[in-house]
């Protein structure tokens, strides 16, 4: 009982923790951008209409993001990144933020197309996996298809291992990438119901 609460517990602040520190960060922002824009409002009265720091953040975050698709946004944000890198505390701070944005905010569903478990490192062990292509056929010389997975390390699953797998070798789960990726990050603390009986349930290809 005891273990049950405490995992359901760990579970929760996992859920939870991204969801605070989203909301909080994104009432900085505007906080910030409507504190430097009251001088100005009050200033011209005919600007000072409701929802005009919500759309000054999002024209921000927009040139942010075109500045950055350019070659010279690029070698900007590459030389700030490489300073970033020679500092010793800060660096560990923006690398860690940097790669959970890009885990929360890309698309993984564009990437990972479903999760699947695989038998990995050995063939008495189940690893949990991310299809990411089932189009590309290796000859083998066995006759055999073979698909990429990639299979993310834990906690931090932008990094992994890319597998060439049989087909035939590959069992589908009842969960989507999402709740998968979950399971990851958490290290096992988190494991949704239907993942524990996709890896209960017998394999059916024999050992």
């Amino acid at each position: 009982m005891i273990r049950y609460i405490r995992n359901r517990f760990l579970a929760g602040l996992i859920i939870l923790i991204p969801l605070a520190v989203t909301g909080w960060v994104i009432w900085k922002i505007f906080s910030s951008v409507d504190s430097i824009l009251r001088p100005i409002q009050q200033r011209y009265p005919v600007i000072d209409v409701p929802g005009v720091g919500f759309v000054v953040v999002l024209l921000l975050i927009l040139f942010t993001g075109v500045f950055a698709g350019n070659f010279i946004g690029r070698r900007i944000i590459g030389r700030f990144e490489r300073l970033v890198s020679r500092l010793p505390l800060v660096r560990r701070i923006y690398r860690g933020v940097k790669e959970l944005s890009e885990l929360l905010i890309a698309d993984r569903r564009m990437v990972f197309r479903r999760a699947v478990l695989i038998r990995y490192p050995h063939r008495d062990a189940w690893a949990l996996a991310f299809v990411t292509d089932e189009t590309h056929v290796f000859d083998t010389g066995d006759g055999r298809r073979l698909i990429s997975v990639f299979v993310p390390t834990t906690p931090n699953p932008t990094s992994g291992f890319l597998l060439f797998v049989p087909a035939e070798d590959v069992r589908d789960v009842p969960v989507d990438v999402e709740e998968a990726l979950k399971t990851v990050i958490s290290g096992g603390v988190y494991v949704p119901e239907r993942l524990r009986e996709g890896i209960a349930a017998p394999s059916g290809d024999g050992t």
